[in-house]
């Protein structure tokens, strides 16, 4: 179990290892720091100013130290592949940018096979997560 503070560290620690190419999937209920996961590896690459949910715009790209990021937030996707292709959501995992997604389970499995997959969940205390990290970014994971 971490608190905010240790869950921001953790992702700092995580985005020291993104680059181009690099997928970070997030997954949880409604508020248990999904965005805050994100706002802290957005931060770490470099990203200044404001960073607001991409929930109503679905994708913010930011770019930072030469790097293109995608914070995609699918939570009012059904994740149904006309809206992934309308929204480009294909087109940008394809692509060399990094990319960050909130709602990850929304997306098909064969498109989440590479990257680094983070689960994070409610505890008895609500100031504590259990975070579950599942890294296949990896040559034989």
């Amino acid at each position: 179990m971490i608190d905010q503070v240790a869950l921001e560290k953790l992702a700092a620690g995580i985005a020291c290892h993104m680059g181009p190419g690099s997928r970070l999937f997030l997954s949880g209920d409604l508020g248990a720091g999904k965005s805050v996961f994100a706002r802290a590896v957005l931060r770490k690459l470099g990203v200044k100013g404001s960073i607001p949910s991409p929930s109503f715009i679905v994708d913010a790209v930011y770019s930072a130290a030469g790097l293109e990021i995608h914070h995609i937030d699918l939570y009012r996707l059904r994740g149904i592949p006309d809206e992934l292709e309308f929204y480009g959501i294909y087109e940008v995992l394809e692509s060399d940018a990094a990319v960050i997604v909130e709602w990850a389970e929304r997306l098909d499995a064969a498109i989440q096979k590479n990257g680094v997959f983070v689960t994070i969940g409610f505890t008895d205390n609500p100031m504590m997560r259990e975070v579950e990290i599942d890294d296949r970014s990896l040559a034989g994971n």
